[in-house]
């Protein structure tokens, strides 16, 4: 009889761990879903490119560096390509510079950014040759890729807005700007293809003490090895600007809003 209970019991006490492991592992897929945000973030409209000349000029606006914080650090949990995690991103809060950043391409200044907005710099390494100035020696699988240097860029800038939408904030991108403060500094001719390159560092908001780290060669919550921490300057030059803010109070999404469609280029592949 006793050895018939304790059998017994131990069934039960089998049996409630497991149910309570199922329970705890229900609860915790469960708790990782939240499609609720998606239709939220479909039907918020903050992913709608805010038209030059439309941001609010409200310093009260402006994203405060503690929502920076975690937009900045949304970005960081990309996935990349053999994770390089080559970007850098800098932050410029002050109005006149983001101005000066920007410059006069696609619209006035007055226009591109204002006492509401924060503009940040997306840099990358691995862009440059070291013909080209690469200060860092390339060695192994560390080495010059261009390609994924820009599409893991551009995979953390969209990650960055996703939070920015998340807290109330919009975003205008550029690929291009010609601002005073952002000239073309790294400059000449491949020897190899003869084709001319032209580059801007940023240098005048990169600090010495910026250094990036290579995530693939380090754990994730643990001490970070050195020899895969490398300094943003002289290594890092500009893929993308992003201004973030809020549109202006008096504007509609049908004024703010770029008018451009977001088209549905997909498909479900079946053979």
């Amino acid at each position: 009889m006793k050895k018939r209970l304790i059998a017994v019991m131990s069934l039960v006490l089998i049996f409630s761990l497991s149910f309570g492991g199922m329970i705890a592992a229900e609860t915790e897929t469960a708790a990782n879903t939240n499609p609720e945000f998606i239709d939220w973030f479909n039907e918020s409209f903050n992913w709608m490119t805010v038209e030059n000349g439309s941001w609010s000029h409200d310093p009260a606006d402006q994203i405060s560096d503690e929502e920076l914080e975690i937009i900045l650090d949304m970005a960081m949990k990309q996935q990349t390509a053999v994770h390089w995690t080559p970007y850098f991103m800098i932050a410029v809060t002050d109005v006149e510079e983001q101005r000066k950043i920007l410059g006069d391409m696609w619209d006035d200044p007055e226009n591109v950014a204002t006492e509401g907005t924060v503009t940040v710099l997306v840099l990358a390494d691995q862009i440059l040759s070291q013909e080209e100035g690469h200060v860092s020696e390339y060695k192994d699988y560390y080495m010059q890729v261009p390609h994924y240097a820009y599409y893991d860029s551009g995979q953390a800038s969209a990650l960055m807005s996703v939070a920015a939408n998340a807290l109330g904030y919009s975003t205008h991108y550029f690929g291009s700007i010609n601002g005073e403060y952002a000239p073309f500094d790294i400059t000449g001719v491949n020897e190899e293809t003869g084709e001319e390159y032209a580059y801007q560092s940023m240098d005048r908001y990169v600090k010495d003490e910026y250094m990036r780290t290579w995530g693939f060669m380090n754990p994730f919550d643990g001490e970070v090895n050195e020899d895969y921490v490398y300094p943003v300057k002289g290594n890092a030059v500009f893929v993308c600007a992003i201004v973030i803010g809020k549109p202006a109070a008096d504007e509609t999404i049908e004024s703010w809003g770029t008018n451009h469609a977001r088209p549905k280029n997909w498909a479900i592949w079946e053979e």
